[in-house]
């Protein structure tokens, strides 16, 4: 499997780690006494089953930009409330140093390094993101290749279309990248399959095996929805 599409569930599975830890910590505190303290007791309980929840979310999947984002606010208020509870107070609560130890030290550790890999992750979704909307373009001698064998397979004139795209995959279990295969004549009905792999390794034999079976011109083919025809590599 290609590095980078280990790097997102690498991530993702880090930062619910660390997200899980910072939770426990805080809950170990608010056992070992915090829970006496008024209001702050009930704010370390609080944060510990929202880190959980968070955690436990992170893990089943691919989460929306609003899921990271609440991660990651859970975590800056965590750390904001330890800057605030060792300069101005918070409700009248004050430590100092990193004190209780080790619980202190390991707490901010965790959640600095939450920050971070959230932050990794969230600029290496950008960046993917990015790439799968940008059309596959330029002079590509593959991406050539490709759309001639498009022709020749599905014996296309000169004034039909073949486009030929990289797009995000967001389904469980399917690849970062699909590359759809579009055919677009000037009269008539466009055309679409999907491959679940970029377009740089297809091949002519994943392409007959994908666009023979169902070709637009069969009347007897399966129809797909949207406009999808045949199945998916």
């Amino acid at each position: 499997m290609n590095s980078r599409r280990l790097l997102a569930p690498a991530l993702r599975s880090a930062s619910a780690a660390t997200l899980a830890a910072g939770g426990y910590l805080h809950a170990r505190l608010y056992v070992d006494g915090y829970r006496f303290v008024h209001v702050i007791g009930p704010l370390f309980l609080l944060q510990a089953s929202a880190s959980f929840a968070l955690a436990a979310l992170l893990l089943m999947g691919t989460p929306p930009l609003l899921l990271r984002a609440a991660a990651a606010g859970v975590t800056l208020g965590a750390l904001a409330g330890f800057i605030a509870s060792r300069t101005v107070g918070v409700f009248g609560f004050t430590e100092h140093g990193l004190q209780p130890a080790p619980q202190a030290l390991l707490s901010l550790l965790t959640e600095t390094g939450t920050l971070l890999l959230l932050s990794i992750w969230q600029m290496t979704m950008t960046r993917q993101h990015r790439a799968a909307r940008t059309p596959v373009r330029g002079p590509s001698p593959h991406l050539r290749e490709l759309k001639d064998a498009v022709r020749d397979l599905l014996g296309l004139d000169n004034d039909t279309a073949v486009i030929i795209r990289q797009l995000t995959c967001s389904e469980p279990g399917c690849p970062p990248l699909e590359t759809v295969v579009s055919v677009m004549p000037m009269d008539g009905e466009a055309h679409r399959w999907r491959l679940h792999r970029p377009a740089d390794q297809i091949t002519e034999t994943d392409l007959r095996a994908t666009l023979l079976p169902h070709r637009p011109d069969r009347p007897d083919r399966p129809e797909q929805p949207n406009g999808f025809l045949g199945p998916t590599l």
